[in-house]
């Protein structure tokens, strides 16, 4: 998960310092590196580091870069693409051909490519790769076809079509030819990854989320549709639908990654987590507790449905404390549950002797009873702990963590609750009261996925019901096996 932006503005003095603005609304997508570039009429620029967006690009970078009089600027804030962060592996990204070209290009993109050794292969004849980013890879595949096709639609056409079924992004691009400026916009067919754009004062700006556009003070024109590119030339701006296909947004987007003042699908995502908590609490009707908490930050919207709901006071009982880090996409096990560890703190004067029903949005590998939000209501001294949760139960990994194998199946919570079993075939009552044991919870109280979908819309469910947005072929042979297996029990 990255956040990501693009700027195109002939003349605008602030184009810079917007694309920190916007770049830095963004910052709850990635922790690990930050990365700036500029295009003007003499080239492209870039200025990348590991870390948050304010201690890689400070005022310095910012009036430097400006004074160069910049017609373009893409930026990126990312999580890492390795175990271990590398300056190498940041964005934006420039592509470097074997030979000559006619046109320079600098790319960052949100999103992951399935299985990419063959097009490395096919590439490297013609590319000197300097990262083991997959960005690079689909950088120097746009270069290809750019090459090729010219800065046209027909361009996005040909990576769409090299892409297809094996990735999702959304990915903004600058192009230099040698004397004019130029920036890419385009996403997958299945507008699985958030993006969206604005025009804000004859500057326009593409970003992971419209919380960029409101950040300049401006407000969201629409989200991008399936495999939709936008051109910005010194001759205009120009956005055009290259593919018509049913798209599926990635709900879990508006669930637990997005801002909650941005938009998703149409829909302010703080107004989705409040709705799918009032959806648990109409499915469930009742509580035992005394207070409900949540488990912060992204178990705020959830919880704010739930307190509204059962009628009773919402206490902000836990607090993340400053050395909180996200730990969601963290892949070891033992570095996470240290993490999760170190995110909470409790107030004993709301939670001891009380029942408490805390909000979350899901559950994923368990981490919480790990020493986090569970651990820290106990031993402040509640005496009961009901665990709402707005996702449902998650059986499936995403497929960008498919690359680790098996065990990013096994690790999952409801996979480990039915360890020697599965889970395929319980009913919801079995599922909540297993996985609360897992957790060390009094009671699970899992959404419906139909009552999700009511609310978010139709889209990718991945970890719950196998909807990915990879084509089955692209499946490592592990997962067909487990998907089988999920269906032979479904169709019982």
């Amino acid at each position: 998960m990255d956040g990501i932006v693009g700027i195109y503005g002939h003349g605008d003095q602030a184009l810079v310092n917007k694309a920190f603005l916007a770049t830095g609304a963004c910052q709850h997508r990635g922790k690990a590196s930050t990365g700036l570039a500029i295009a003007t009429g003499k080239g492209i620029y870039v200025h990348k580091g590991l870390g948050r967006i304010a201690e890689v690009i400070d005022y310095s970078i910012i009036r430097t870069f400006q004074d160069l009089a910049p017609v373009a600027a893409i930026a990126n804030i990312g999580y890492t693409k390795k175990k271990t962060a590398e300056k190498i592996n940041a964005e934006p990204i420039e592509i470097y051909p074997t030979g000559s070209s006619d046109y320079q290009i600098v790319i960052t993109m949100d999103g992951y490519l399935v299985k990419d050794d063959d097009l490395r292969d096919e590439l490297e004849t013609d590319y000197s790769f300097q990262t083991g980013n997959k960005t690079e890879i689909i950088g120097a595949l746009l270069h290809k076809y750019i090459a090729r096709e010219g800065i046209t639609f027909e361009a996005g056409e040909r990576l769409l079509d090299r892409l297809h079924g094996r990735a999702t992004f959304a990915l903004t691009a600058l192009v230099h030819d040698g004397k004019d400026v130029y920036m890419i916009a385009l996403n997958d067919a299945k507008a699985f990854e958030p993006f969206c754009y604005a025009t804000i004062d004859g500057t326009f700006v593409a970003s992971s989320e419209s919380c960029s556009h409101k950040r300049l003070g401006g407000s969201v024109d629409r989200e991008y549709n399936g495999a939709e590119m936008t051109i910005c030339s010194p001759n205009g701006n120009e956005t055009k639908r290259l593919r018509e296909e049913t798209m599926m947004p990635d709900i879990f987007q508006g669930v637990y990654f997005g801002n909650v003042g941005s938009i998703f699908r149409g829909k302010e995502i703080f107004q989705i987590r409040r709705e799918l908590g009032l959806e648990l609490v109409d499915h469930y009707k009742s509580s035992k507790a005394d207070i409900v908490i949540p488990n912060p930050e992204s178990g705020w919207g959830v919880t704010v449905g739930i307190a509204e709901g059962l009628k009773k006071d919402l206490f902000p009982a836990l607090i993340k404390l400053p050395q909180a880090v996200r730990t969601f996409q963290e892949g070891e096990r033992t570095t996470r549950t240290k993490e999760v560890g170190l995110k909470f703190g409790g107030i004993d004067s709301l939670l001891k002797d009380k029942s408490i029903a805390m909000g979350d949005d899901s559950i994923v590998r368990g981490s919480v009873s790990e020493g986090g939000s569970v651990w820290v209501v106990y031993n402040a001294g509640a005496k009961f702990l009901e665990f709402w949760i707005s996702y449902g139960p998650m059986v499936f990994p995403s497929f960008k963590e498919w690359d680790r194998g098996p065990e990013c199946l096994h690790e999952l919570a409801v996979q480990r609750a039915f360890k020697g079993d599965n889970p395929y075939d319980k009913t919801y009552n079995e599922i909540n009261r297993t996985v609360a044991k897992l957790v060390g919870v009094d009671e699970v109280k899992y959404n419906l996925k139909e009552r999700i979908e009511k609310v978010a819309g139709s889209g990718s469910f991945q970890a719950l019901d196998t909807s990915y947005p990879i084509a089955e072929e692209f499946w490592p042979d592990w997962l067909k096996e487990e998907v089988d297996r999920y269906h032979r029990y479904q169709d019982k």
